[in-house]
């Protein structure tokens, strides 16, 4: 996939030609004016449109003059397109780029389809959320739960939950009990035992999670049974963080850039009571394939930041065929609104392990249930509205008698007792 750019007179005009020339499921990026005219940087499927290049030059070809001609220069073309298609890479690097660029693409448009449903429903009960008129108490709840961040799905069911309610206290309680309802299971067990991998998107904390997890259970037993692998995670530093990791928590890491250098520490480390394989964000389907099928026994668990967009949790604990174990929250401090994640978990029944809220190695919470992050939740939307203070009105003033009288057998005034 790749960027590519149209130039027109108006943003109707450079639709047309989009569609025109990509069809009708053309992904718009960006729509800006440039020099007096409109730009529109789209994304565009190369696979796609060599095989409707094959498509157009199969139906329309022709034994004219101007066929024929058309054909002595179609291999400089073909040639171009399958060089666009099949890239030459000069070294890994280029190759683990151009990937992530693909799956960065693929990620906008899961966002941006995402969005559109959001919209779109938005739009489908703006006239009903209109319509509602709440106790005077509920107003500032109202408009907190709409600045709240929380899916319009969530949202509505919610408002026509408490749009009844007398007082604040009450609809907050209605919507615990509810959510409680659809989020009520008990928590996984943390990885003590066997071999564990470790999964997510890139930035989600993956490597902390696990180098958190490792010192957990090296508190428990002794720590030449842990043990870390991390398997051809190739970004730059990645390593190194591994290893600064380990070396503070005092146990041995070790580093796989290939399955058969995965099968042979395996094999090595088969005496070790806990491994954790720590997978890239880069290809994860796939690594995580690779883990399996050296290691069939392996235990999968997704981390995920606590304020994951509904369709990045989509993206990792829906689309792919694992079968997770648990669901690791991280960065609990940075998010103060997790109602997307939240929404997700009312609709499967994945289950949550550990959490951590800071940025320090120990900072693991093994107490994390899907109770106390609804409870964190609610707290950050819940408020007291201040009482307002009376303006322009005359506050009575008591005055309180003084023990320093005036005497007049006191030459020097009201000093009182002091003299």
């Amino acid at each position: 996939m790749e960027l590519q750019r149209i130039l027109a007179s108006d943003s109707r005009s450079a639709t047309d030609k989009a569609t025109t020339l990509f069809g009708q499921n053309v992904l718009v990026i960006s729509n800006h004016k440039v020099n007096g005219q409109t730009e529109l940087v789209i994304a565009v499927d190369l696979e796609d449109q060599l095989s409707l290049v094959r498509k157009d030059l199969a139906v329309h070809g022709q034994t004219d003059f101007g066929s024929q001609l058309a054909r002595s220069k179609q291999p400089a073309s073909a040639g171009k397109a399958q060089r666009t298609q099949e890239p030459v890479w000069h070294s890994s690097d280029d190759e683990r780029e151009y990937l992530r660029s693909r799956e960065i693409v693929d990620l906008v448009r899961d966002e941006f389809a995402a969005m559109r449903r959001e919209f779109n429903l938005a739009q489908q009960t703006t006239a009903w959320q209109a319509s509602l008129t709440p106790a005077a108490e509920l107003v500032p709840l109202f408009t907190a739960l709409s600045e709240a961040g929380m899916p319009t799905g969530l949202r509505t069911l919610l408002l026509d939950t408490i749009k009844n309610m007398p007082n604040e206290q009450d609809a907050l309680l209605a919507i615990q009990d509810q959510l409680n309802h659809c989020l009520a299971r008990p928590s996984a067990p943390m990885p003590q035992k066997g071999v564990h991998l470790i999964a997510g998107p890139t930035g989600s904390g993956k490597t902390v999670m696990a180098a958190r997890i490792a010192n957990d259970a090296a508190s428990k037993m002794c720590p030449k049974n842990v043990a870390i692998i991390s398997y051809q995670d190739l970004r730059y530093g990645a390593w190194s963080q591994t290893q600064m990791l380990s070396a503070q928590i005092g146990l041995d890491c070790f580093r796989a850039d290939d399955p058969a250098t995965l099968r042979l520490l395996l094999n090595e480390l088969s005496q070790r009571s806990l491994i954790l394989v720590d997978t890239p964000g880069v290809q994860m389907g796939t690594r995580i394939s690779e883990v399996l099928s050296i290691c069939p026994n392996c235990i999968c668990h997704a981390v995920m930041p606590a304020d994951s967009s509904s369709a990045a949790l989509r993206r990792v604990l829906q689309t792919s065929s694992v079968e997770w174990h648990s669901l690791m929250v991280s960065k609990l401090d940075e998010s103060l609104q997790p109602w997307p994640l939240l929404e997700f978990m009312c609709h499967n029944s994945v289950r949550i392990s550990a959490g951590s809220d800071g940025d320090h190695i120990t900072n693991l919470k093994h107490d994390l249930t899907t109770n106390s992050l609804l409870c964190k939740a609610i707290a950050n939307i819940s408020h007291v509205a201040p009482q307002p203070m009376p303006v322009n009105v005359d506050l009575p003033v008591e005055v309180a008698p003084s023990k320093r009288v005036f005497k007049s057998s006191n030459p020097r005034g009201i000093r009182g007792p002091f003299n």
